[in-house]
């Protein structure tokens, strides 16, 4: 080697060296100030709660069955979300998301630096974000730990806390959390919802097509979903099933095979409409007790729950109260035989109109033209609703369509009929300033069927048109009884044991201070009457002498003991149901006399199952509250409104019924509430905003069909049972005379007599009397008495030859306290001006 040579093969060590040494300060302040930097943005970061990510509890979807355990009713949720456990996830599933988001899970150690740098690389040459490097584990890190900031500091956390994790939870368990937190497009969250959602099948169940096909979603979920964007879709999952074959979690001819088909997905209607239609009112009931029971762990329950509504009674009842509705509104004309108004009614009805304005008003509209917006299928009319335009609508096959007409033929230009704003329907386009808003004319109804066994609601529907969150008139509307609260006060009556169902009563009018009560048949009464008949018959003038007979208190009191929680009136208008109840709480009452007087709550809740626990309500032990011999005698006379009285028409059931008709003061609401040997139910027919039904809307015609609809539907499967109670052995059978309420003698005529039913000792001891007197001579005893002991002389009454005798006394005869006397009615010319408190009614 030449001297020449030497100096510059020093110079290259030379350079090397301070290469070396400046590379080496450059990486050794590199990694100072990486480790500065981290210590800096790493010294607040706090430790990770491993307990709280083991506990992890997200919102999830409570899913409420009918009683069959598979007819969906309805979900409760913040985020439509079920959890499933790492061991229940097939393994191709996992693989999937694997292949899709990181490969390399199970090797590194919560950051895949070869990932970053690979990531980096495309991304420089590409000049934007083509590829991201989170891993799984940074993933959950950032959707557990972090808040969704974009900034340098939370970056920087996510790395620090990627491996901090990786050091406190296993891979599986870092896997169960992303699969369940993930957002997979459509508001489904996790891979259990989301699998259910596209396939309707549980994740266990689908094929790794399948598989990849959810794993393509994390990525845009907003957008590349199957059923927004097919072929972004298609071509995604192509992708990851060539990345499952390239990391061997699928053989090449599988992913193939896969990678032709189509996609496998259910179509959205179908995904959207699993819920049984028509439940709704009863779903929200179901809601009211698991928010009492869970409270604020509700929304992540993700519970099962089983109800008590059997879904066929649910659909029958539904079916038989619309089309009762539907013949209610043709009989009284609502919305129907609508005829052109004048100038001045049209007038009135703007001005009356005005004030509905918000969604939910009523008010009257005069009728304009048909209308149908554009591009839509919808029709219906543009009306005038005070000094705005509203578009009704009236959609074929709906309530108020009347078959078999046109739409300018049933609502012809210059008509006035009833409606109620709206929400417009989505997609809806109107005329700015336009209101939208459907017909309103006519009532609503409810109906609800118990078991009168254990309470357990099978049916409830709370109007028309069933809606979640809506005003559940079945629980909610407070209105008159009318003549259903009589049992009540009929069994307070025979409780008392100063009443049987054999106690004759005169039916005559009478005046409680400035107040005269009628009977339904106005001015018509019956005189002596036994209460059995009288109530029947639904006597007015009777019910509220017994009321006054035993007092308010008692009637009350009995009322009470059954089951009826709201105000009660203090007056004897009470008698003719004038406080106001909902259908709910009567038929609680009801179920109670039809159990033999033991009370139990209603029920709506089976079991409810999450994970981790279960909870079976149990049954609510039977109160006590009326003596069985007492539920027994009312129940039997109420039997007798069904087989001879108000509600005979529902005989045609063919099963044995008690039950009471009721209708409020001008047919305002119509009821029906009875219970057959297994069910009870109560139907209710009025107006939301209490008003007129219209003329011979009574209980017996309005909401009587409505509740044998219900009630059929309820037997169908078992029931129906024709016999007879068979009364308890305190109860006292005697053959009685029908006429006197007395015993009845052996030679009595068949017709004549009849069996009735008595409490210990009220049974009558006297028979009835055989004399038999003309007319003509009871006129003349009534008119010439006798002088009775302890009557003046200046009693006696002057005849006309034929000498004097006694008065003649009817044998009252019944084993029991008198009743206080109850004040005779003054002469007609003295009740002309009284003053006439509200009254209910009831048809005859």
């Amino acid at each position: 080697m030449t001297k020449a040579g030497q100096p510059a093969r020093a110079k290259v060590r030379r350079f090397a060296l301070w290469s070396l040494v400046f590379a080496t300060s450059c990486a050794s302040l590199g990694a100072a100030g990486l480790a500065g930097m981290l210590w800096y943005y790493g010294r607040d970061l706090q430790a990770i709660d491993e307990a709280a990510l083991r506990a992890y509890q997200p919102a999830q979807i409570t899913r409420i069955y009918a009683a069959d355990g598979e007819t969906l009713l309805g979900e409760y949720f913040t985020q439509r979300r079920t959890l499933i456990q790492y061991e229940a996830v097939p393994s191709h599933v996992e693989n999937a998301f694997l292949a899709a988001e990181d490969a390399d899970f199970y090797r590194h150690e919560g950051l895949d630096y070869l990932g970053i740098l690979r990531a980096l690389f495309i991304n420089v040459r590409a000049g934007k974000i083509r590829q991201g490097a989170s891993t799984i584990t940074q993933q959950v890190v950032k959707n557990f730990i972090l808040s969704p900031e974009r900034t340098f500091k939370r970056k920087v956390h996510e790395l620090l806390l990627s491996r901090r994790l990786e050091r406190v939870l296993s891979k599986q368990e870092i896997l169960e959390l992303y699969l369940n937190e993930i957002y997979l497009g459509h508001g489904r969250y996790g891979i259990q919802e989301a699998s259910r959602f596209y396939f309707g099948e549980d994740v266990q169940e689908i094929d790794a097509g399948q598989a990849a096909l959810l794993a393509t979603l994390p990525k845009a979920p907003g957008a590349a979903t199957p059923h927004k964007d097919p072929e972004r879709s298609k071509a995604r999952q192509r992708f990851v099933l060539r990345q499952m074959a390239k990391h061997g979690f699928l053989s090449a001819p599988d992913a193939a095979r896969y990678a032709e088909q189509p996609l496998a997905v259910q179509p959205l209607q179908k995904a959207r409409s699993q819920v049984f239609e028509g439940a709704e009112s009863f779903v929200d009931v179901v809601l009211r007790r698991l928010r009492g029971r869970f409270g604020d762990d509700l929304p992540r329950l993700g519970a099962t729950v089983v109800t008590t509504l059997n879904p066929e009674v649910q659909r029958r009842a539904s079916e038989g109260l619309r089309a009762q509705l539907r013949a209610i509104d043709l009989r009284q004309k609502f919305a129907h035989k609508i005829q052109p108004s004048g100038e001045r009614a049209k007038a009135r009805a703007i001005k009356r109109g005005a004030k509905a304005r918000e969604v939910g008003h009523v008010g009257l509209v005069v009728i304009g033209r048909p209308y149908r917006p554009s591009e839509s299928e919808r029709r219906g009319f543009e009306a005038t609703l005070g000094a705005r335009s509203i578009f009704v609508e009236v959609p074929i096959g709906a309530r108020y369509a009347e078959p078999g007409l046109t739409l300018p033929a049933q609502f012809p230009e210059g008509g006035i009929t009833v409606a109620r704003v709206a929400k417009a329907p989505k997609g809806l386009a109107l005329p700015e300033g336009w209101l939208y808003g459907r017909i309103a004319s006519g009532p609503e109804a409810a109906v609800v069927v118990a078991s009168v066994s254990d309470g357990a609601v099978v049916a409830m529907v709370s109007g028309y048109e069933e809606t979640r969150g809506g005003f559940n008139r079945a629980l909610e509307a407070k209105r008159q009884p009318g003549s259903t609260f009589k049992p009540f006060v009929y069994g307070a009556a025979v409780e008392s044991k100063k009443f049987t169902a054999a106690s004759v009563v005169i039916d005559s009018p009478e005046i409680y201070e400035k107040w005269r009560p009628t009977n339904f048949e106005r001015d018509r009464y019956r005189g002596e009457v036994r209460l059995r008949e009288a109530l029947t018959h639904s006597v007015n003038t009777i019910a509220i002498k017994l009321l006054d007979a035993i007092g308010v208190g008692a009637g009350i009191d009995f009322a009470r003991r059954a089951g009826i929680e709201s105000a009660l009136t203090e007056n004897l208008s009470l008698a003719l149901g004038t406080s106001e109840v909902t259908p709910y709480e009567l038929l609680r009452a009801y179920s109670t006399l039809a159990r033999g007087g033991t009370r139990r709550p209603l029920r709506v809740i089976q079991s409810v199952e999450f994970d981790g626990g279960e909870v079976r309500p149990e049954l609510s032990p039977e109160a006590p509250v009326i003596a069985p011999e007492v539920a027994f005698v009312v129940s039997s006379m109420m039997a007798s409104v069904v087989r001879e009285g108000t509600g005979r028409r529902a005989k045609k059931l063919g099963f044995w019924i008690a039950g009471k008709t009721g209708t409020a003061a001008e047919n305002r609401d119509a009821w029906f509430a009875g219970f057959s040997r297994e069910y009870a139910a109560v139907a209710w027919v009025g107006f939301d905003r209490p008003k007129p039904l219209g003329r011979g809307e009574t209980g017996a015609k309005a909401a009587l069909p409505i509740w044998m609809s219900a009630m059929e539907a309820a037997v169908s499967g078992g029931g129906g049972d024709a016999a007879e109670p068979i009364p308890p052995r305190t109860v006292e059978v005697r053959t009685i005379d029908k006429e006197s309420g007395l015993l009845a003698t052996a030679d009595a005529e068949p017709e004549t007599v009849m069996e009735e039913y008595f409490l210990p000792g009220t049974a009558p001891t006297e028979y009835a009397s055989k004399e038999v007197l003309d007319v003509d001579t009871v006129a003349l005893e009534l008119l010439v008495p006798e002088l009775e002991p302890g009557r003046g002389e200046d009693a006696t009454v002057e005849d006309d030859g034929g000498g004097s005798t006694p008065p003649v006394q009817r044998p009252r005869g019944a084993n029991h306290e008198s009743p206080r006397p109850l004040p005779a009615p003054p002469p007609t010319s003295e009740t002309a001006p009284l003053e006439r408190l509200p009254t209910v009614f009831d048809e005859p």
